[in-house]
């Protein structure tokens, strides 16, 4: 196996024979004594660059920088003589995956030297590879969006055109039945599609400010036609004055019609729904909760554990019948992560549901740095 290339970039001939004798083993040595030299062989591209910070025609910070806006993935340490947290502090500022004082590069044992140049470029090498899988996710899920679910909207446009059209009693069910089925099948595509943008974390949260009762109110308006429709109460015992969360509210609401719409699909006709805000502290951290309660079928202690699973159905059918498509509770999930919040099932089984989300408020605001 060939060695990893190391570009030994200094103005000082005992430096490089010195790290040159203690490296030379390990990688195979370009070396350059000049700013003008060292930029030159960067661009021919190397496992590891070891970069002075000062040349008499150049710096090493600057040559960095430019390494770095052409190839963001290469590694670079930079080693000075300068001991001062300014050098240090403009180096990793330039996009420098390492710094070492010229003292301690001469003067650890090259086994850690190596160590350390050899997890920079693996780190980076992973760094790449995932940013690459992201992109192709990206590429995948447009393709899916636009190939995919453009014939099922095209579909139910036309069989929507059908059933208000003049045709035979005969077919009026059978259009009706497959009008259905597409309608389902569309649902399905674009829960799925939003799953998997969440967890690629292609899907970007807007987050601001945000009262976590608006969120409730919004999805208790939405769901309140279904729940008529079963005789089913939503009741709302909402805390004022709650602290505000850094949330994206849509998606917020998202996971709250969620849950509604479970308690909805799993509650026997003429039951309850109890949403229920409060403040909540865990471990020490401010936040706020949600409660969502039905007095419906439960969850078995079989399924708990796979609760929160893609495709995972523990019934197939509400008390209606109703059909979902099994990933609703995991897009749940990936929503209240990426909000740095949580989900789960707090109650005993087949007595009723009761859901707890929970968002954090004073440390909210590092979701938005993500």
């Amino acid at each position: 196996m060939a060695r990893p290339s190391l570009l030994l970039a200094d103005d000082e001939d005992l430096i490089r024979r010195r790290v040159g004798l203690m490296l030379g083993d390990s990688f195979s040595i370009e070396e350059a004594s000049t700013a003008k030299t060292a930029r030159e062989a960067a661009l021919r591209g190397h496992d590891i660059i070891l970069l002075d910070i000062m040349f008499p025609d150049g710096n090493g910070v600057d040559i960095c920088r430019e390494i770095k806006k052409a190839n963001p993935h290469s590694t670079i340490v930079i080693s000075s003589s300068m001991e001062t947290l300014d050098a240090w502090n403009q180096a990793f500022e330039a996009g420098a995956d390492g710094y070492l004082e010229k003292r301690e590069l001469l003067n650890t044992d090259p086994r850690k030297i190596c160590l350390m140049i050899n997890s920079l470029v693996e780190r980076n090498r992973l760094r790449k590879q995932t940013e690459e899988i992201n992109k192709r996710q990206t590429q995948l899920l447009s393709v899916l969006t636009h190939d995919v679910r453009a014939p099922f909207q095209a579909l139910l446009g036309t069989m929507e055109l059908l059933r208000k059209s003049d045709i035979p009693q005969s077919l009026c069910e059978n259009v009706d039945r497959m009008f259905q089925s597409a309608k389902m099948q569309l649902t399905f595509i674009n829960s799925l599609l939003e799953l998997l943008r969440l967890e690629s974390r292609v899907a970007e949260l807007r987050l601001f400010p945000t009262d976590l009762n608006l969120a409730v109110n919004q999805s208790i308006q939405t769901m309140n036609s279904l729940a008529v429709a079963k005789n089913i109460s939503i009741r709302s015992e909402l805390t004022h004055d709650l602290p505000k969360i850094y949330g994206d509210i849509g998606q917020v609401t998202r996971v709250v019609n969620n849950l509604l719409s479970n308690g909805i699909k799993f509650t026997e006709r003429g039951g309850m729904i109890k949403v229920r805000t409060s403040e909540s502290l865990r471990e020490g951290i401010e936040g706020v909760e949600v409660v969502v309660e039905d007095n419906g079928v439960g969850v078995s202690d079989q399924e708990r554990p796979k609760l929160f699973a893609s495709f995972h159905r523990g019934r197939e059918k509400g008390t209606d019948g109703e059909i979902g498509s099994g990933l609703g509770l995991s897009i749940c999930k990936e929503i209240m992560e990426l909000h740095r919040g949580s989900i789960e099932l707090d109650s005993p089984a087949l007595n009723g549901s009761l859901f707890r989300l929970w968002f954090p408020v004073v440390q909210s605001r590092v979701a938005k740095e993500t």
